[in-house]
C-alpha cells in the first residue's frame, strides 16, 4: 500500500474510529461494563497523548470527552448492579475514589509531563476496574464471564498499547513505559491465542477473531518503528480498528450467554 495512501486513510478513519462503539447503547452484563471501565482508563491517556503530539487533535479531544462520560455513566450503571455483593460494592466504592484520582489529573492542561502522571494514575484506577471485574467474574460463575473478561481485556489492552507507543513518541524516556508497552503487546498476542483456541466459538465470533489477528499483524509491524513521524498517527488509529472490533467479539460472547 503506498505511504501516502496510507497516511490519508489513517486520517479517515481517525474521523470515523470508535463511532460504533461510542453510539451503542446495549445493555450490557456488569462483567462487560467494569470491564469497559478498565479500557476507558487506557483510552484516555491515548487520547490525552494524541492532543499532545497533535494527531487529530480535534476528533480526539471530542472522544477523550465522550470516554470521561461513558466512564461516569458506566459508574451509574454500576453502582446498583454491585450492591447485592459487599464484595463487589467494596471494590466499587475503590473504583469511584480512583476515579476521582484520575479525573482530576486528566483535567490538567495538556504537557507529556502531565501524560505522565496521568499514564501513571491510570495504573491505579485500571487495577481498581480490573479488581471489580474478576469479582463479578467469579461471583457469576457463568463460562461465558470468562470468555466476555477476555475479550474485553483485549479492549483494554489495544488502548495500552497504544499509549505507551505514543508517550515513547512523545520522547517520554521511561523504563516503565517501555516495559509496560512489551508487557502489554505480549498479553494481546496470548489473549488472543486463547480466544481463538474456545472451541464454542461460531462463526461469527471465529470471522471476527481472524479480522483482529490481521489488524494485529499490521499494527505489530507499526510498533516495530519508531522516529517516522507518520507511524504514531498509524499506530493510534489502528488500536482503535482493533478496539472495535474486539468490541463486537466481546458483545457476540455476551450474547452467548442469554
Amino acid at each position: 500500500m503506498p505511504r501516502l495512501f496510507t497516511v490519508v486513510l489513517v486520517v479517515w478513519l481517525g474521523i470515523h474510529a470508535f463511532s460504533a462503539f461510542a453510539q451503542s447503547e446495549q445493555v450490557s452484563a456488569p462483567v462487560n461494563i467494569a470491564g469497559e471501565q478498565r479500557m476507558l482508563t487506557q483510552r484516555i491517556v491515548k487520547l490525552y497523548s494524541q492532543i499532545g503530539l497533535n494527531i487529530l487533535p480535534v476528533p480526539a479531544g471530542a472522544q477523550l470527552g465522550a470516554a470521561k462520560s461513558r466512564f461516569e455513566t458506566n459508574l451509574q450503571t454500576l453502582k446498583p448492579l454491585v450492591s447485592v455483593s459487599p464484595q463487589a460494592s467494596k471494590a466499587f466504592e475503590r473504583l469511584v475514589d480512583e476515579w476521582a484520582a484520575f479525573r482530576k489529573v486528566a483535567a490538567a492542561p495538556v504537557s507529556r509531563d502531565a501524560a505522565l502522571a496521568l499514564s501513571r494514575q491510570s495504573d491505579s484506577t485500571l487495577a481498581a476496574a480490573d479488581n471489580l471485574t474478576r469479582i463479578i467474574d467469579e461471583e457469576s460463575n457463568l463460562v461465558t464471564n470468562r470468555l466476555l473478561n477476555l475479550a474485553g481485556r483485549q479492549r483494554m489492552l489495544s488502548q495500552r498499547i497504544a499509549s505507551q507507543y505514543l508517550l515513547l513518541s512523545w520522547g517520554v524516556e521511561s523504563s516503565a513505559v517501555r516495559e509496560s508497552l512489551e508487557t502489554a503487546t505480549s498479553d494481546f498476542s496470548a489473549g488472543l491465542i486463547k480466544l481463538a483456541a474456545n472451541k464454542s466459538n461460531d462463526d461469527a465470533i471465529r470471522q471476527e477473531l481472524d479480522e483482529v489477528a490481521q489488524q494485529w499483524e499490521w499494527l505489530q509491524t507499526s510498533l516495530s518503528v519508531e522516529g517516522a513521524s507518520s507511524y504514531p498517527l498509524i499506530v493510534a488509529e489502528s488500536a482503535d480498528s482493533i478496539l472495535e472490533a474486539t468490541d463486537r467479539i466481546t458483545r457476540l460472547y455476551e450474547n452467548v450467554r442469554r
